[in-house]
């Protein structure tokens, strides 16, 4: 992740990537830009805390690689960086790191972006950002935290800020040809 001045904005923006998140307890913009990747910006309806994830896929469907490692083989980054990338580590750590921040559970509400079917328009099989899609929603419905709003799906990307303070979501759609033209 990182941190720029944007000149549009008249603000600094917090950048993150696939198999980060970032939780804030003040006024903040978090930024990412998603293709079939989902990001889920949560927040506190009562208190300013908000956090977004941005994860590539539901599940690691790969574990038996690091148990097969041998202990000394096996890197903190093998277990702690990469499992990030996966929705149901970045849901769970997400959720803890708003709770540490003050949030409480119950005033918890999500904003759903992403699960683009940017590679192919025209696939018979579920595509990665539909099983993202379906994870997402699965996840806070178990979890019991309200969608209140959801753009997801579709054939384009999409670059997000969340406004933190002020609990607001601003969306660009990104097109196949506007990504190679930028």
């Amino acid at each position: 992740m990182y941190r720029k001045f944007d000149a549009k904005l008249k603000d600094t923006v917090l950048t993150i990537f696939a198999g980060e998140y970032y939780v804030s307890k003040s006024r903040e913009i978090i930024s990412t830009v998603l293709g079939s990747c989902i990001s889920v910006c949560l927040y506190d309806t009562k208190k300013d805390i908000g956090g977004m994830n941005h994860f590539m896929l539901p599940e690691d469907a790969s574990p038996i690689k690091i148990l097969n490692k041998k202990d000394a083989e096996i890197k903190k980054e093998d277990l702690a960086d990469a499992s990030m990338r996966y929705g149901i580590n970045a849901m769970e750590v997400l959720i803890a790191e708003m709770q540490k921040s003050g949030a409480d559970r119950k005033n918890l509400r999500a904003k759903v972006f992403g699960g683009g079917n940017v590679l192919s328009r025209q696939s018979t099989i579920q595509s990665v950002g539909d099983k993202n899609i379906g994870f997402a929603r699965a996840y806070l419905k178990m979890e019991q935290i309200p969608i209140e709003k959801e753009h997801v799906g579709d054939h384009f990307g999409r670059k997000i800020f969340f406004l933190t303070g002020e609990k607001k979501i601003f969306m660009k759609k990104i097109g196949f040809e506007q990504a190679l033209q930028e």
